[in-house]
């Protein structure tokens, strides 16, 4: 075993893109022990998969715990990659507070869809800042085909 084998062993993904699927597939798997709170199996990139990220986070608000770093950008990639599944796009970085940006609509129009934030806002605020109503607002501006952004 050569001195940076270890480089190798863990290639950075190629693409905004394939860093958000592989972050989303480690949420799915972080719950297939069979004490997890949520049914892993039920993670399907879906619309109502999301009731499971949202039940998640609310976990945190209830306990009035923080949401850790880790599991913050894993929830995220899992909602930014069930959008991308499901309405297409492409990621963009972000600010601070929503370090990437899923752009939906090119050329046509351009919906900035901010989960990061949202995410966070729901582990700290609670029910007010639900992930599937958040979800559930993507397909009418698409529909409008609006230059808009959803935070």
């Amino acid at each position: 075993m050569g001195l940076f084998d270890f480089l190798k062993r863990r290639k950075m993904p190629a693409t905004i893109e394939d860093a958000m699927a592989s972050q989303s597939a480690d949420f799915a798997s972080a719950f297939n022990s069979p004490n997890a709170p949520i049914d892993a199996s039920k993670l399907d990139y879906s619309e109502e998969s999301l009731l499971l990220v949202d039940r998640v986070l609310n976990d945190f608000f209830e306990r009035q715990a923080p949401l850790p770093d880790d599991l913050h950008f894993l929830a995220s990639a899992y909602v930014f990659e069930t959008a991308r599944s499901q309405f297409g796009g492409r990621y963009l970085r972000g600010d601070e507070e929503n370090p990437f940006v899923l752009l939906i609509g090119e050329p046509e129009f351009r919906l900035g869809v901010m989960v990061m934030g949202k995410i966070r806002g729901r582990a700290v605020n609670g029910p007010e800042d639900s992930i599937p109503f958040f979800y559930a607002g993507i397909a009418p501006l698409i529909e409008q085909k609006a230059s808009a952004t959803l935070i």
